[in-house]
């Protein structure tokens, strides 16, 4: 069983990705590189905004931010958004690209413009163009709560940062949007994890497999991983755990198989049994339960 574990982090887990034999962390101020075995190789602290979902694409590392608010300002006024570009070696910063999309949508908040319920971005990942197979920037934007906020939004941008379209998928409203984006490489898939709901007019379901032209949800589960989701095609998932407290955070990276999601999961069943041991032991229970088609213990 793959598990790596990142602890004495100040803020908690945004998103994390793989890249040859190193993993990458995006904490919510810091950006951590590690070993496949949790070894930290180095870090580089975030002090001008909230760091997101993070993805490793040709020797680099893509993040989403959101600019700190002004003084003053409530903290999830954002001042920018911007997915920063980060060297995969040793993480310094390449450049910052500016996604002034976003900054219209936020503008059209409150409006009678307002359809999308734009709340920031989040999880991001390189994925193929739909139509023409190119490489290109995929933004998931977070929504505000909301029955009429019913579509998730992903925005494509060109890998240098010029927005392209927009695409809708239809999940009913989530706590903050979609928290962790990647993509399947092997079975052309895009998946998002988010939040459990906290209405009851929000989804159960908090993990979504999505078509490779993004116009239809194939599959969605209720199984928590909302700090980070890695595909790792047909050996399966890279799946997220965290624990902890602001000044003292800790994120887990452990592996699954898609056979795993048909068994519910909630965050507080994980992080209570978030040790290597307990998570391998509960693999196991899963798999026979969820072959028994027996209820959850939840």
């Amino acid at each position: 069983m793959t598990y790596i574990e990142v602890v004495h982090q100040n803020l908690h887990l945004q998103g994390f990705a793989k890249g040859g034999n190193f993993m990458y962390w995006s904490f919510t101020d810091t950006l951590v590189k590690t070993t496949l075995t949790g070894t930290v190789k180095c870090q580089c602290e975030m002090r001008d905004g909230h760091l997101g979902d993070c993805d490793y694409y040709d020797g680099k590392i893509y993040a989403s931010m959101l600019g700190k608010p002004a003084p003053g300002r409530p903290w999830n006024d954002w001042s920018s958004f911007y997915v920063y570009v980060f060297d995969a070696d040793d993480l310094h910063l390449l450049k910052k690209i500016r996604l002034e999309i976003c900054e219209q949508y936020w503008e059209q908040r409150g409006t009678e413009d307002d359809t999308r319920g734009f709340n920031g971005v989040d999880g991001v990942t390189v994925a193929p163009d739909p139509v023409t197979g190119e490489p290109k920037l995929f933004v998931a934007c977070a929504l505000d709560t909301g029955e009429r906020f019913t579509d998730q939004i992903f925005l494509q941008f060109t890998l240098d940062g010029a927005y392209e379209t927009e695409y809708r998928i239809p999940t009913g409203n989530t706590v903050f949007g979609i928290q962790n984006l990647d993509y399947d490489r092997e079975n052309h898939e895009f998946w998002f994890s988010t939040y459990e709901p906290e209405r009851d007019f929000q989804p159960k379901e908090t993990l979504y497999c999505v078509s490779g032209d993004l116009t239809k949800v194939l599959r969605k589960y209720v199984y928590s991983s909302p700090y980070g989701i890695e595909c790792l095609g047909n050996e399966g998932f890279l799946v997220s755990v965290q624990f902890g407290v602001n000044g003292n955070r800790g994120g887990i990276a452990y592996s699954c198989t898609e056979e795993q999601f048909l068994f519910p999961t909630n965050e507080k069943f994980l992080t209570a049994h978030r040790t290597e041991e307990n998570l391998l032991l509960m693999q196991d229970i899963l798999r026979v339960l969820a072959a028994q088609n027996a209820p959850s213990p939840l």
